[in-house]
């Protein structure tokens, strides 16, 4: 009985594996591709496109990158605390979980940004005096 259990898989395993040794891997004509242009000839023809900035580097093109560029009023301390208080709430997302904040959550983190504004101006408004 225990050899029928190893036999078994063993059989399947090796007769899936003939079936895949048949015949040429699909898309294999990629491979026997010879170019009619030299390493040196295809560099000096992209290299006007690179400069232009029209090739995509990484995952993003030229076009991506400059349309994600968001101008924000807010400061830097007034982000912060507004991330921080984002993070106490759990709304901060973790893997794949995207927390959605209520309207009263959102109030919350609002606040604490101007908190952190008002504390801000406070605190260089005392420091100019004391100067």
């Amino acid at each position: 009985m225990k050899t029928a259990r190893i036999a078994l898989p063993l059989a399947i395993a090796l007769t899936a594996g003939a079936a895949f040794a048949e015949g040429p891997i699909e898309g294999n004509e990629v491979f026997n591709f010879q170019s009619q242009l030299t390493r040196a000839e295809v560099q000096a023809q992209v290299a006007p496109a690179y400069k232009a900035d029209v090739i995509a580097r990484g995952e993003a093109s030229p076009a991506q990158a400059q349309a994600t560029v968001v101008a924000s009023g807010l400061s830097r301390a007034q982000v912060q605390a507004e991330a921080a208080e984002a993070y106490r709430l759990g709304l901060v997302a973790q893997g794949e979980i995207l927390p959605v904040p209520t309207a009263a959550q959102a109030e919350q983190i609002r606040i604490a940004g101007q908190n952190a504004v008002t504390s801000q101006s406070a605190a260089s408004a005392s420091q100019v005096r004391a100067n």
